[in-house]
Order: structure tokens, then sequence, then C-alpha cells
């Protein structure tokens, strides 16, 4: 899946370099993000019916990429 990081996605007082820090940490492990604002999508034919689940691995990784970048 292709995934969509603004500053809105991370919080309020989030930058534009703590974004780019989010997304190069999420890329480290393995997630095919570009900053911007879009729908997540499926890229993927095998990845058609498991967006849910997709969605809720990634949540968790980027939850725990913002709390690097705030720890920072």
């Amino acid at each position: 899946m292709k995934f969509f990081i603004a500053e809105g996605n991370i919080g309020s007082d989030a930058t534009k370099e703590q974004t780019e820090k989010v997304i190069e940490l999420l890329r480290a492990k393995g997630w095919d993000v570009v900053y911007g604002i879009g729908k997540n999508k499926a890229t993927d034919v095998s990845e058609f019916g498991k967006e849910e689940s997709i969605l809720d691995a990634f949540t968790v990784d980027f939850m725990a990429c913002i709390a690097q970048v705030e720890g920072e």
C-alpha cells in the first residue's frame, strides 16, 4: 500500500522536518510512504481485501516512529 503523510497526520505542531524524519523511518521499515496529502491505497493485487490488516500494522509502526522522533 502507498501511504501519504503530512504534518497534520503527526500533530498540529509538527514540522516538515519531523514529518520527513517519520517518513524516512517508515521507509526503513519497508513501507511505501510519500510526503503529501492523499488517500492511502492498495498498490498491488495481493493487497486487495487486506487493506484493514495492512493499515493496522502500518499504524503500529507509524505511532512508534512518531514517538521516536518526538523523543529526539
